[in-house]
This record gives structure tokens, sequence and C-alpha cells, in this order.
């Protein structure tokens, strides 16, 4: 680690996924570098060992039990805005990376990049922003063809929940599945339903699902363009570690 640390950089691992956090830690086990300071899937525990244990660097999974690991983010950098923090998301996408950075996080690696991990902690522990291999292909395709994309702009327009709720509807969710997936209330859901619907420029929820299945259809077309031979599964390259 370029930053000559006498002692080893404490990390907090925060992940839904059992096996996920196992390979992580064995990971972060072998290193000279980094030593793990806690780990959980639960945002309230996860809260709890960042404030006592005060970690150099966080791991962290973008779906927790129970709660947002967007918000979470956000949560990290206020309580402490030296913690660089490393987003691990099951899927290589460009949408959820973008999520990540807006939120604070310094690194974005999906699952398929797990032999980077050690790197990308080295690289966001001295200040240095890091893209795994799989995610960076699609994040430069995103905005190399973000001019292009019609609306593009009004969907920049919405705020980081907003952005979340807009994927689950074009993934087909309804408000009550919404709700139950995110853990809010059936009328916050439909707050935020009709806050996008004014930001973009839409009259009814039937608008607002065709725009996010249109535009969902949009990142999944870039993905295959970018990944035409990617049949692995999330995590299992963390399964082999």
């Amino acid at each position: 680690m370029s930053g000559k640390r006498l002692t080893k950089a404490r990390i907090l691992v925060v992940h839904r996924t059992g096996f996920v956090r196992s390979g992580v830690l064995s990971l972060i086990a072998k290193s000279m570098q980094f030593m793990a300071c806690g780990e959980t899937d639960e945002a309230p525990l996860a809260r709890e060992l960042f404030l006592r244990h005060k970690p150099h660097l966080v791991l962290i999974g973008l779906r927790l039990t129970g709660a947002d690991g967007i918000q979470l983010i956000k949560e990290f950098r206020s309580l402490d805005p030296s913690a660089a923090i490393l987003a691990l998301s099951e899927q290589a996408d460009a949408f959820s990376a973008q999520r990540a950075y807006r939120a604070g996080a310094r690194g974005y690696l999906s699952t398929e990049d797990a032999p980077e991990l050690l790197r990308a902690l080295d690289e966001i522990s001295t200040g240095r922003p890091y893209v795994g291999a799989s995610v960076l292909p699609l994040i430069l395709n995103s905005f190399a063809g973000g001019a292009k994309s019609v609306g593009s702009s009004d969907i920049n327009s919405l705020s980081n929940r907003e952005l979340e709720i807009f994927f689950f509807i074009g993934r087909g969710l309804g408000v009550s599945e919404l709700a139950n997936e995110l853990n809010v209330s059936v009328k916050t859901i439909e707050t935020h339903q009709m806050r996008m619907k004014e930001k973009l420029g839409l009259h009814s929820a039937a608008e607002l699902r065709q725009k996010a299945r249109e535009w969902l259809a949009r990142s999944a077309v870039n993905r295959i363009r970018e990944e035409p031979e990617s049949e692995q599964i999330n995590g299992a390259r963390f399964r082999c570690l």
C-alpha cells in the first residue's frame, strides 16, 4: 500500500449475502495491508460497528437486509468523510455504479470482479477512485450514449431513491411489491411515483412503467453489447476463493 501505513487498515464488511462476506473476509485475512474490524448484513448493526471501530475503509453491498446500501453510504460519508467506501454489487451495471458514486462511494465492483478486490481497496485507500473491469465499459458506454438517449437528462434529474424505484418499476414490480422490497409504506412509494411523473413529464402510472421498461431495456442492450459471452453466476468467483 502506497501510504506506507504502519498498522493494517481496518475494513468494515457490510453485505447481505453470507458467502460473499466469507469470500471477502478470506481475502482480507490473507492480506498484509488490511484487517477486518467487523462484518454484518444489517444496517443498524453496520452503523454501530462503524461508530465503534472507526474503519478506514468500508466494503458495502447496495442491497442489505431491511435497508438501502446507497442510503447507508451517505450516512457513513456524513459520519466520517475520511472513510473510503467500496461498493460491491451483485450486478455489473452503470446505473448502480452511478448511484453509488453519487452517494459518496470511492470505488465500485461487481461480484464478477472478485480478483480485483485487494487492488481496489488499495486504490481507494490512497484517495484514488476505482471501477471494476466488468463495470468500466458499461459506464463509458453510458456516458457515450447519454447525449443520444432520449430523455436521459430527465432521468438524471431523479434522486437516488427515485432512481432505485424507477429501476424496480422497469423490472415489473408493483406498488405493494416495491414497498415490501424497500421496507417503506405504500404511501411513500406512491409519493415518489408522483414526483417522478412530474419530473419526467408523465401523466399516469402506465406511462411511468413504460418509460422505466424502455430505459431498462436500453441498459440491458448496452450490457449485452459489451459482454456478449457473459454467462457468469453472481458471486461465483467469491465461492471459489
